[in-house]
């Protein structure tokens, strides 16, 4: 009896999110193929993903990033890296909001810049380079263009699609540490156009679409995104068996 009085679980994101969310979900899936998504191999932050020593070098940064090229089914070749500075970043209430990474695209060619602060936070970097690869793949190849309004917010559910969802998530909210001798300081910066609980929604889309429940890569997830996750994964399961 006690089970009539349990809610129906709810999903963390709202409903316009979840619909535009559900929808370029369904035309990522028709865009790069359902097997493309099932066969993805979820990166996560391990020595077995990026063995590469990393010093916060140039070509450190350079290896990372055709290792990410390689996840992303994008020829390293096709891509130039380079590196900014970006000394006008943003303040509002969410903290500090910089330009993490940029897209341009050269004859036949694609430069991706990535802010230097990344060579400090490799975690952040591939989480940028992921989105700006991403641009390569709507953007360069002719998917999408400039003109759609959502291409940013799907540049980031894309890297969710091709299994680097872990790294995107984890780097909307950076948050760092300093001390100078005696004196310390916190920081916060935001990152990327999705919020955590929707990368958390995507997530739980990921996972489903595989026919899997996500446990062994979500516990990389930062707390409040793996919250999140595990919340919208009980939505879709609740929502699956009021349907059959």
């Amino acid at each position: 009896m006690f089970g009539w009085f349990r809610s129906k679980p709810m999903c963390p994101v709202d409903t316009a999110m979840r619909q535009w969310i559900d929808g370029r979900w369904q035309w990522l899936e028709q865009q790069f193929g359902v097997d493309r998504l099932r066969r993805s191999t979820v990166i996560l932050p391990r020595p077995e993903y990026f063995p590469d020593p990393f010093h916060g070098t140039d070509e450190d940064a350079r290896r990372i990033l055709d290792r990410v090229c390689g996840y992303m089914d994008i020829n390293p070749g096709t891509v130039e890296l380079s590196l900014y500075e970006d000394r006008n970043p943003v303040h509002n209430v969410q903290g500090r909001q910089v330009t993490a990474g940029l897209y341009h695209p050269e004859a036949e060619k694609f430069r991706i810049w990535i802010e230097i602060s990344n060579l400090s936070d490799p975690l952040a970097m591939v989480g940028t380079m992921a989105h700006e690869l991403g641009h390569v793949h709507l953007l360069g190849h002719g998917r999408i263009s400039h003109e759609a309004e959502d291409h940013e917010p799907l540049t980031d559910l894309l890297t969710v699609f091709f299994g680097l969802g872990i790294f995107s998530a984890n780097s909307v909210i950076r948050e760092k540490h300093w001390h100078d001798g005696n004196f310390s300081g916190w920081s916060i910066a935001r990152m990327g156009y999705l919020r955590m609980s929707e990368y958390a929604y995507a997530l739980a889309c990921f996972a489903r679409s595989r026919h899997e429940d996500g446990a062994e890569w979500s516990r990389e997830l930062r707390l409040d995104v793996r919250s999140a996750f595990q919340q919208a994964m009980r939505f879709l399961a609740a929502e699956e068996s009021s349907v059959e």
